[in-house]
């Protein structure tokens, strides 16, 4: 991906976001229910597609993280995007740190 797409990619990415935090905490949150809707639905099949393509292989670890071998390692940490989505969708980190 060539760093223009990267950086359009990511400013329309923030904004979305901005907007969403825009709406939740303006004056009245419960009144734009249906502008917070809109938004969130999207979010969460984000989410999903994220987690998606980050799944359990047929070993147990993440399709996308492991596929470089690492030799003298019997198991990789958490994959971070799983960490991050524990951390924020669920709250703090893993006990085990991931590990």
């Amino acid at each position: 991906m060539d760093e223009r797409l990267r950086r359009v990619l990511r400013e329309r990415v923030e904004a979305y976001l901005h907007d969403v935090e825009r709406v939740l905490r303006g004056p009245a949150p419960a009144a734009a229910w249906p502008a917070v809707r809109v938004r969130l639905l999207p979010l969460a099949a984000a989410w999903r597609s994220l987690l998606a393509q980050h799944g359990a292989s047929l070993r147990g670890r993440c399709r996308h993280c492991d596929r470089a071998f690492r030799p003298g390692r019997n198991r990789r940490p958490l994959c971070s995007v799983w960490r991050t989505a524990h951390a924020h969708l669920v709250g703090g980190w893993p006990s085990d740190g991931g590990k």
